[in-house]
């Protein structure tokens, strides 16, 4: 089973019989506007889970409230990092930029397992657990990949974002220079995750 550029496929459970019982915890990944973001909230209500987001790291502003003392006091611990934060990563050299956020997802996601109440169940939804959280620390999650394909992905995300803009025609570029990188590039590396995953 792989995504597709065209046509979707249904999503891919993994280890996902251990949730929630062995393990209170289901990642949610696929491709940016593969709906992600929408099973996770579903998932939540079902279970009466928290979500909790890698991204915050680069995006602040959006970290759910019951979780930005987890940010702030990781922050703490890293202050490095706070202008980065402070600008969504844009200060960092582009050649660094990679290494440097993956290396602080990573510790971020580490605090997070640390921290967090084991007696919680939790939605963990996001891009970065394919993108950059190390393999090895999540393969044996239950997870549900997205099947939806590069095409409807980006479909869905133009859908989603161009409304919000009051510059439709300007975003529309931007979205479509992107999907270069989160549509079709991530397809790549989402495929070469989940064949690991399948391998094991």
């Amino acid at each position: 089973m792989a995504i597709k550029l065209i046509k979707n496929v249904d999503d891919i459970k993994i280890n996902f019989e251990k949730f929630p019982n062995e393990c209170n915890m289901l990642l949610v990944t696929g491709l940016s506007g593969s709906g992600k973001s929408w099973l996770s909230k579903q998932l939540a209500a079902q279970y009466d889970a928290k979500i909790f987001q890698p991204e915050w790291l680069i995006h602040s502003k959006h970290t759910s409230p019951e979780f930005k003392h987890l940010l702030d006091d990781f922050l703490k611990t890293h202050f490095e990092i706070v202008p980065y934060v402070e600008n969504k990563w844009n200060d960092v050299k582009c050649e660094d930029k990679h290494e440097v956020l993956k290396k602080y997802i990573n510790l971020f996601f580490e605090y997070f397992l640390k921290n967090c109440d084991k007696q919680q169940i939790y939605i963990i939804e996001g891009l970065q657990i394919f993108t950059l959280i190390d393999f090895d620390t999540i393969k044996d999650f239950p997870m549900i990949i997205k099947g939806t394909s590069s095409f409807n992905s980006l479909k869905n995300r133009l859908k989603r974002d161009l409304q919000k803009h009051t510059n439709k025609m300007q975003y529309f570029f931007k979205i479509i220079k992107q999907s270069k990188l989160y549509q079709f590039k991530h397809r790549k590396k989402l495929n070469m995750f989940l064949a690991k995953l399948q391998s094991q």
